[in-house]
């Protein structure tokens, strides 16, 4: 019963404040609209600002680490094996030093601007010099791939790589193919 009254009473409550919310909306004029786009707008650059600076960070750590391919070399794959095992162990170093919370940050905000610009507007005016759903998608569509191959090679040997720290941080890429030869 307690449990009913609560989900009731925060109904009503819901109700009440989307209608107070809702009549509030109707009273904006078309400067205040302009005021919220550029609030979502100046909201969405802050916080790509923040996810660019991590962003540098990274590939200066990227560039000045190096990693050892002889800790590789004993392991029995192929060379396309370990061209997958080195892209997928780099996508996850990365999404470890980007950090994961920032980037879904980045999208939010970006979605917020493109759904309050085309709200009050009704489309899409300001032209954006990124283009977030893409790069969601590719790296994103990218990085299941190389863990779905990742995953078809033997445990025993998953847990021989993931005990190498040098693939548990960023690193260059095409010098470690080059240096293995790939």
């Amino acid at each position: 019963m307690a449990v009913t009254s609560k989900v009731v009473i925060t109904y009503f409550l819901w109700i009440f404040a989307s209608a107070a919310w809702a009549e509030d909306a109707t009273l904006l004029n078309e400067q205040q609209e302009n005021q919220v786009i550029n609030l979502a707008y100046t909201n969405m650059l802050a916080t790509i600002e923040k996810l660019n600076k991590k962003i540098d960070k990274c590939e200066k750590l990227e560039r000045e680490t190096i990693l050892d391919p002889e800790l590789l070399r004993p392991l029995p794959l192929t060379d396309q094996q370990f061209r997958m095992v080195l892209v997928y162990f780099r996508s996850l170093a990365e999404e470890k030093c980007h950090g994961a919370e920032l980037w879904a940050k980045a999208f939010m905000k970006f979605a917020q601007f493109k759904y309050i610009e085309k709200y009050y507007k009704g489309k899409n005016l300001i032209k954006t010099e990124y283009n977030l759903e893409v790069i969601c998608c590719i790296a994103s569509q990218s990085r299941l791939e190389s863990e779905l191959k990742y995953r078809e090679i033997p445990s025993k040997i998953r847990d021989a790589l993931e005990k190498i720290p040098g693939l548990k941080k960023p690193f260059n890429l095409f010098d470690a193919i080059e240096k293995m030869g790939l």
